[in-house]
């Protein structure tokens, strides 16, 4: 039980290390950002539970399925840790800096809630359901951490051009493409992901390009704003 608590946390803490040691940023920002993916897990939790099922009679199942995937773990989930965002520390945080803190936030999001999915499921594992549950652990380090660290990362440089101080002014069209492309990503992802035929690999190509869309993205807003010194 203990590996599994540690492997559920080992990105965070690795994340904040780097955080630290190699971009040269405050502890206790870090500690912020961290604190917020834990608070944040708890509406999210709140939203899947509880929140009201979409009429199935007016969709197919697969089209329920996407439509429901997309509004609730995309649009919900990604409002919220977009809001949390405006929390996190800014100032004097070039743009690079702030991308980053809004990774470790939705990297810790990724964490905490991989820690629920453990403990969800840890009570019923048996010797040989605890080793599957450790693979599946492993497997959503690498596609469901990495899916919240990018689109949070996606709703930072939505927030930071959000920002009157930040200096990155643009068209209110380009400003929210950044939070639409968290939504869609998040919410393709997880639409692939409950599949458990052969479809569910087709989220490792989601996974993806979301890092790709980030790196795009982080590029456009950069340029934009060497432009401006220029």
């Amino acid at each position: 039980m203990l590996l599994g608590i540690f492997l559920c946390f080992l990105p965070m803490i690795c994340g904040l290390l780097l955080f630290k040691l190699t971009f040269k940023m405050k502890l206790s920002h870090g500690l912020i950002a961290c604190l917020l993916g834990l608070i944040v897990v708890l509406p999210i939790s709140f939203i899947e539970y509880f929140l009201p099922s979409l009429p199935q009679n007016m969709f197919s199942p697969v089209v329920y399925t996407l439509i429901k995937s997309i509004l609730i773990y995309g649009f919900a989930e990604e409002l919220l840790k977009m809001s949390s965002l405006f929390a996190l520390p800014h100032k004097n945080y070039t743009v690079f800096q702030f991308l980053m803190i809004s990774f470790l936030m939705g990297l810790s999001l990724g964490c905490f809630e991989t820690a629920v999915y453990f403990f969800d499921h840890m009570q019923l594992a048996n010797t040989k359901g605890a080793q599957l549950l450790y693979s599946q652990i492993s497997l959503r380090i690498a596609t469901s951490d990495i899916i919240h660290t990018c689109c949070a990362g996606l709703s930072g440089l939505f927030v930071l051009t959000c920002r009157k101080d930040s200096g990155l002014n643009q068209k209110i069209s380009h400003k929210f493409s950044y939070f639409i492309i968290a939504v869609l990503l998040h919410g393709i992802y997880d639409f692939f992901a409950g599949f458990s035929t052969g479809l569910k690999w087709f989220s490792l190509a989601v996974v993806l390009m979301a890092v790709v869309e980030c790196r795009l993205k982080y590029i456009s807003l950069t340029s934009v704003e060497e432009q401006k010194v220029f």
